[in-house]
């Protein structure tokens, strides 16, 4: 395993944790309350509008990791037989030589 994906297998891990799912909360707390306030302020709004973003990007990163991290396991062996073996017979030129 490369030192990538050990350090991506242990943001995985803190991500998961008890201490950041209670941040996401905090969070989710603060959304609610400025989504349902009656007149909010600019810096409200863009407080709102970041956090998404945010959120979204997390998401993102946490999807790129683990998907990483699953074709860093499946590779840790031959890379190159290891892409052969995925790819099926009729692929470019070897559907030619089929008989």
């Amino acid at each position: 395993m490369t030192t990538t994906s050990i350090m991506a297998q242990q943001f995985l891990v803190e991500l998961n944790s008890k201490d950041s799912q209670s941040l996401f909360q905090k969070l989710d707390f603060l959304l609610d309350h400025l989504e349902n306030k009656e007149d909010p302020e600019p810096f409200e709004v863009q407080i709102v509008d970041m956090a998404y973003q945010t959120l979204d990007r997390i998401k993102s990163l946490e999807s790129i990791l683990k998907n990483h991290a699953a074709e860093s396991e499946l590779l840790d062996g031959d890379k190159l037989q290891s892409l052969y073996d995925k790819e099926p017979v009729s692929v470019g030129t070897q559907a030619m030589f089929i008989d």
